[in-house]
């Protein structure tokens, strides 16, 4: 009995040294991933996690002789919500009229922009696509529905901007004004006074700092070092409208009578 009594308290005695040791060992490899690998491997999750994304600027105008303009850019935007953000009792007392407004700005009707809001809130999605491709009336009027018109950390809207090129007077001049465009070899494509002023008119890019979400996407979040792009100068030209609409009318109706 004195034996078997005798037995076991080692084993108790080897089984506590043993989890003693695994306890040293464990603190000491902590010790050593926080102050020799710590900055490591903080690094390499940052990269992975956040980064900075350039914010693409607004080029600057082409003028015609009288002020008319013959290429400009213009903004348009891409609208996301954050479904986490909002509490339980805000979105069940606003998702109807928040459905509501949606359908009468965008194309899907009140039931489908309900079901996709309340699917994203029970599933907690942090990045639904509302719309895309709006211009800043229609970004304007969705701001001012239900729970968008809260701050982003209250109401969960998330505004993203696009740049796009636009020529107010359709073809004319079209080769004159060119383009600048990267092909898929990553060098530049510059025509017209595009590319020989491309310089002056591309302006300074921003930066904005992103943090990939679910899903592999990434939402911007807010940063003090986040940087506006400035707007490229703007190009005043000799070219005279009323001319040049003359001089390609008459060249397309020649083009297609002799389907040139």
């Amino acid at each position: 009995m004195e034996n078997r009594k005798k037995k076991i308290m080692n084993r108790t005695y080897l089984v506590g040294l043993s989890l003693i040791l695994f306890s040293f060992l464990l603190v000491g490899k902590l010790i050593h991933l926080q102050f020799f690998q710590g900055e490591k491997y903080r690094e390499l999750a940052s990269s992975r996690t956040v980064k900075n994304v350039e914010l693409q600027p607004s080029r600057g105008n082409i003028y015609a002789d009288d002020g008319s303009i013959l290429a400009t850019s213009v903004a348009r935007y891409e609208i996301r919500w954050d479904a986490a953000v909002p509490s339980k009792t805000a979105f069940n007392a606003n998702k109807v009229a928040l459905s509501k407004g949606l359908a009468t700005v965008l194309d899907l009707t009140q039931e489908q922009f309900l079901l996709r809001l309340e699917r994203a809130k029970r599933n907690k999605n942090r990045y639904l696509l509302i719309g895309k491709g709006l211009t800043y009336s229609k970004l304007q009027k969705l701001k001012s529905l239900p729970l968008f018109n809260l701050p982003s950390y209250k109401g969960g809207l998330i505004v993203e901007q696009q740049i796009i090129r636009e020529h107010p007077l359709g073809r004319v001049a079209e080769r004159t004004i060119g383009y600048e465009i990267r092909d898929t070899d990553g060098r530049f494509l510059r025509v017209g006074l595009e590319g020989a002023f491309g310089q002056y008119l591309k302006g300074e890019g921003g930066r904005r700092l992103k943090q990939k979400i679910a899903g592999g996407q990434w939402k911007p979040i807010n940063d003090n070092n986040e940087k506006e792009p400035t707007e490229g100068f703007d190009i005043h030209t000799t070219i005279n409208v009323n001319i040049q609409d003359i001089a390609h009318t008459a060249l397309l109706e020649q083009l297609e009578k002799f389907k040139a």
